[in-house]
């Protein structure tokens, strides 16, 4: 009797890292991850305001879109964000969660390929614990929620660099692997510009520059189909909005505003709390057993990689001066893989001693901040807030001895997962903490009060400058003027405050006492409608 079983060919067996089908087990451990991922940023898409600054302006101009009428200010490095928002504009109405979809839908993509790239590089346990890292550290539940194009790049890009890699695995089907990491490039040129095509092509040049074989694969990669379809994806796409979106090429007259950069010290000391708590867990290991970590004599393609794609996505940014700290998210996901692989490698004593010193960190950030919540959020400050951080607190010490345990037990993967799911309760009242605090960071509650007032000839001016008023083109139906950055002076809103129509002021509170000066001299009325957070709206009407 023949058995039913066949020969591998020697391509498969020392090629394809896998040859047999994945156990139910690494199915679970994806879908749990997926539905993880749903819940925490689909969930909350909805739970805060639009907030000034970047969110305000890609969900403003997505929003402007819809109404032809309306000026639409073009942005040369998110086109393919505003027609994704523009979308679920028309799908589920315009709101927040409306205009965050699109990115949830981003990072939950990120996450997934975060997965599929460890399980390719070092099995399906690895990408489990990278992907669990890569959700839940702080700044994913903070700066992953924002409306920006970074998100969306950083599922292309993950995108990218995981058909590379298939494609650098598997000779077999090596030319359709490699064809669609120039697709996925080709989609990322359309979120980001050219910096789609750069940061793979760097990513791609440091590996090869490091490894002869990974030099010889590559080459695969300059075949006609990959920059055929590449140039049939990119060119049409800039031909059709170059004449809808004037200025398509000229990012520097394109936008509406400048965009204040993160200090250098203020990005750097941010990310250390961004990476909460993976970076003090695998720190002591890094530092101290950095030859186990990073194995410098077994150095190979798979510890490469996440290396080179941190270096090319994160060094560039301590150089460029308009950096914010949502950029970072494009090099999230091998920060991830090479922290489940730092993790992994550690000696269990040093693997110890970073959970005693992220359970450290944790019970004292939490108690700090519920006794002295308005130092972190100044509306953070609510009934039951203290007891919830100290119970949040507890919550970080169980996990730390639960993950303590199994570490004695060699149970690495399951100790990483205990504590990166902690950081979920933790997140989500992140989230909730900035949500409550809405009226400091957006002004949806001005222009919910003044709208229903403007009428038809209303207007609105605001004193600032336009990067901290983006949330008003969200949330308001008209166009509004802003006080300097050469779209009205003052003289001319001094002149507006006189007109027979509703005009509204809205000002920061420390600006009271001077434009109540200005009014009263020259109409003798000043009146104060109402207090949003840290700004008041004043009104030329009686």
């Amino acid at each position: 009797m023949t058995a039913g079983t066949r020969t591998f060919g020697i391509s498969e067996t020392f090629i394809e890292p896998q040859v047999l089908p994945p156990p139910p087990t690494r199915h679970a451990l994806l879908a749990f991850l997926i539905v993880l991922a749903a819940i925490v940023h689909l969930g909350t898409a909805g739970w805060s305001e639009i907030h000034n600054g970047a969110e305000g302006f890609y969900a403003g101009v997505a929003r402007d879109m819809l109404v032809p009428a309306r000026p639409v200010v073009p942005s040369p490095d998110a086109g393919m964000l505003h027609w994704l928002i523009l979308g679920s504009y028309k799908t589920f109405g315009v709101s927040p969660a409306a205009a965050r979809f699109p990115v949830a839908l981003a990072m939950i993509a990120s996450i997934t390929l975060t997965f599929l790239i460890g399980e390719r590089l070092a099995g399906y346990w690895r990408g489990f614990a990278a992907g669990l890292i890569h959700l839940c550290c702080l700044g994913s539940f903070i700066w992953a929620r924002i409306v920006t194009p970074a998100p969306l790049f950083a599922a292309l890009l993950a995108a990218t660099i995981f058909c590379a890699v298939c494609g650098y695995q598997r000779q077999q089907t090596r030319r359709g692997w490699f064809t669609a990491t120039w697709g996925f490039a080709a989609l990322s040129c359309m979120t980001q510009g050219i910096a789609g095509l750069l940061y793979p092509a760097l990513t791609f040049l440091l590996l090869a520059l490091s490894f002869r074989e990974a030099r010889l694969r590559f080459l695969k990669f300059f075949q006609w189909e990959g920059i055929l379809l590449f140039l049939a994806l990119v060119v049409p796409w800039y031909l059709a909005v170059q004449p809808r979106e004037p200025g398509f090429f000229h990012p520097i007259s394109a936008f509406p505003f400048r965009w204040p950069g993160v200090p250098i010290s203020v990005f750097l000391l941010g990310h250390a709390a961004w990476s909460f708590p993976i970076l003090f867990l695998v720190l002591p290991g890094a530092c101290v057993a950095w030859r186990k970590v990073f194995r410098p004599a077994e150095f190979e393609f798979r510890d490469a990689l996440p290396l080179c794609w941190m270096v090319v996505g994160f060094v560039p940014l301590l150089f460029i001066p308009q950096r914010q700290n949502y950029d970072s998210i494009l090099m999230w996901g091998a920060f991830a893989l090479w922290a489940a692989s730092a993790w992994d490698r550690m000696p269990r004593a040093f693997r110890l001693a970073g959970i005693c010193g992220a359970a450290l960190v944790t019970i004292a950030v939490a108690s700090y901040v519920a006794l002295n919540p308005s130092s972190i959020l100044p509306a953070a400050a609510s009934v039951g807030w203290t007891s919830m951080l100290l119970l949040l607190g507890l919550v970080g010490v169980v996990a730390a001895v639960l993950a303590a345990y199994f570490n004695w037990q060699d149970r690495e993967t399951l100790s990483i997962a205990i504590l990166m799911l902690a950081m979920v309760p933790v997140g989500l009242t992140a989230a909730e903490a900035v949500a409550r605090s809405g009226s400091h960071f957006s002004l949806a509650s001005a222009a919910r009060f003044v709208q229903p007032r403007l009428e038809t000839s209303g207007e609105v001016v605001y004193e600032g400058s336009a990067f901290a008023a983006s949330s008003l083109s969200f949330y308001l139906d008209k166009p509004f003027f802003i006080i300097g950055e050469g779209t009205l002076t003052e003289e001319a809103a001094m002149e507006k405050m006189g007109a027979p129509h509703p005009v509204y002021l809205i000002i920061h509170k420390d600006r009271v006492a001077y434009w109540q000066q200005q009014l009263t001299g020259k109409f003798h009325l000043y009146h104060q409608e109402t207090t949003c957070g840290p700004h008041v709206v004043v009104s030329n009407q009686q």
